[in-house]
């Protein structure tokens, strides 16, 4: 369907497997535009060019042209405050050379709570445990200083070709903890990120998790138990092997700034997403 013209533009930094849902969602959104790192898309939905986020040289083929960023590239380098660093010398360099790019919605991750009992929402207080965490909320706070911020904080992104269903189908291990896990289908994360683009005055921070989160063996049950295509044998590439930094059997994240938005889900359980994935009705 032709979008309005009127409709805010935005521009994709990295296309990986968020990336290139979200080009498809703006493919028609005039002004629009998407980078890509390593391999250019053979049939991009949107006008792409190179962009290395650790490169200065390449920084200023950014687009000069006022959108919304939506940065989907995860954190660079493994210590905080090395990364930190970085941070702060991308954002110097938009305030000088494209002020333009004020607004930028940032695809955090809700590994970002400490793998602890309780609920955690957006407003909790709380220091992140794993180093990936901390890695996050460092380029949360750093890109707050120079850009009109909103945070999203995923769970688990799936969909299409990524999944429980397909690690099953490759043979890939499937984790036994009894931790639960929270999703969010693709498709869902990328009309959430429209919404906050066409609706700046939304939350600036805000998880994005489905209704119902669980541990990664009972979905890979339900699929043999429930899907063509998949059968008990499948189950013997599960991985009893402990998980650094694995999260509590009551580690819960809060959605309820999330339904706030007024968005329904078109994939509100990993039941809905991965039984259409499968192929099934």
């Amino acid at each position: 369907m032709i979008k309005p013209a009127s409709e805010p533009p935005i521009g994709i930094l990295g296309l990986g497997f968020l990336g290139q849902g979200l080009a498809r969602e703006f493919s028609a959104v005039p002004e629009s535009w998407a980078t890509w790192h390593s391999n250019p898309p053979a049939e991009p939905d949107l006008p792409v060019f190179s962009f290395d986020w650790n490169k200065e040289n390449s920084w200023s083929a950014l687009p000069e042209t006022a959108v919304t960023l939506v940065l989907t590239i995860p954190p660079q380098l493994d210590s905080p405050e090395t990364e930190a660093k970085r941070l702060h010398f991308w954002g110097k360099w938009m305030e000088r050379n494209r002020p333009e790019l004020k607004r930028l919605i940032y695809i955090s991750s809700t590994g970002v709570y400490p793998k602890r009992n309780g609920l955690w929402r957006e407003e909790s207080e709380f220091e992140a445990d794993t180093n990936s965490g901390k890695l996050r909320l460092v380029t949360e706070k750093i890109l707050l200083q120079y850009f009109s911020l909103h945070v999203v904080r995923p769970g688990g992104i799936y969909g299409p070709g990524r999944g429980i269903d397909d690690r099953l189908k490759s043979g890939k291990p499937i984790p036994v903890s009894n931790a639960p896990v929270h999703r969010i289908h693709v498709e869902d994360l990328t009309r959430i990120i429209r919404h906050l683009v066409e609706h700046p005055e939304s939350a600036h921070c805000v998880n994005v998790v489905d209704l119902e989160a669980k541990p990664s063996w009972e979905v890979a049950q339900w699929l043999v138990e429930n899907r063509d295509g998949f059968s008990q044998q499948m189950l013997s590439a599960l991985d009893d092997s402990p998980s650094l930094g694995q999260a509590s059997a009551e580690r819960f994240i809060s959605n309820q700034c999330m339904l706030d938005l007024g968005i329904t889900l078109n994939f509100p359980t990993f039941r809905e997403g991965m039984g259409l994935l499968s192929g099934n009705s």
